[in-house]
């Protein structure tokens, strides 16, 4: 089971459509209790796709296509936050580290997800705690300027 299909998995009480009509400025939508997703991405703008609208439906309110308000972007940004840490635990970071993987680029291809999901990630847990601990007690500081 891949990225997408395991995201999928976990959340029985979405319906993902994908919409061959979706303007390419969008990648996915959630509306209510369905997923609308651009059949034209990659498996990894997929699985990225999904993780954030996922977060959409996790923390958003109402319509916030409009990015305009501090209160859509701070939606978006939450959403972002909450959807790339379902992909990218602090356990993925440390098998990153364990197999080889120090960049950005490295960590996200070894994951299946976008640079930009990663970064999100990297971003949210130094915001939230500068250092993480995993489940096995091992620390992780970001360090990244």
């Amino acid at each position: 089971m891949d990225n997408v299909e395991k995201l999928m998995a976990s959340f029985p009480n979405l319906d993902y459509k994908f919409e061959p009509k979706m303007p390419d400025i969008y990648k996915g939508i959630i509306d209510d209790e369905i997923v609308y997703l651009n059949p034209r991405q990659t498996k990894t703008q997929l699985a990225s796709t999904v993780s954030e609208e996922i977060g959409h439906y996790l923390t958003s309110a109402g319509n916030i296509l409009d990015q305009e308000s501090p209160e859509t972007k701070k939606q978006e940004r939450k959403a972002r936050d909450v959807g790339a840490t379902l992909v990218v635990t602090p356990e993925d970071i440390l098998k990153c580290y364990e197999n080889g993987y120090e960049t950005i680029e490295g960590c996200a291809d070894f994951l299946g997800i976008t640079k930009e999901t990663f970064t999100n990630a990297i971003n949210y847990y130094r915001r939230k705690d500068g250092a993480i601990m995993t489940k096995n007690k091992d620390i992780i500081v970001f360090n990244i300027d």
